[in-house]
């Protein structure tokens, strides 16, 4: 099925044809509902829904685009099978290294929390912590999780990412 109409401008008759294009296939997909999950940037496939809210999430939201394989509707799953890829140790890779490589990280995005427990206990600990004083809407780590929802919704660059936080 063609998915380019998934990177296309919102506004444009590709988009329109392909969004009716995804949805029916996702119908003639359903098992026993009659709602499927949403696969706009803000549901990514974790609430359900019914055809014309899904049509609507899609059109206002954009539709995730990660999202390439649409197993959640019908569409096969692709196993990838590689004789290289071993669940041991192998060549000094970790022993799940194969799970990285499959949705395309570095070690640079596994953080760094060195060998010290309490680093990683820090950050988990900002999910309590305001913003600042007196801050009653957003705790560090939320404001975060929104920082990085509008990045993606957006399509930011890392580099200008980073220059706004820092910022």
């Amino acid at each position: 099925m063609d998915k380019s109409w998934m990177h296309s401008d919102r506004r444009s008759k590709a988009y329109e044809f392909g969004v009716e294009a995804f949805l029916n296939f996702a119908v003639e997909n359903l098992l026993t509902t009659t709602h499927i999950r949403c696969p706009c940037v803000k549901c990514v496939n974790l609430k359900l829904f019914g055809v014309g809210i899904i049509r609507d999430h899609v059109y206002f939201n954009g539709i995730d685009q990660s999202y390439k394989n649409w197993t959640f509707h019908g569409e096969p799953w692709e196993a990838t099978t590689n004789a290289s890829r071993n669940v041991e140790e192998d060549d000094g890779h970790s022993r799940y290294s194969f799970v990285s490589e499959e949705i395309d990280m570095d070690d640079n995005d596994f953080g760094d929390f060195g060998s010290d427990p309490y680093d990683f206990a820090n950050v988990i600990g900002d999910g309590d912590q305001s913003v600042y004083p007196g801050c009653r809407k957003y705790t560090k780590l939320s404001a975060l999780v929104k920082l990085y929802n509008l990045k993606a919704k957006h399509g930011m660059s890392d580099v200008y990412f980073t220059e706004l936080l820092i910022l």
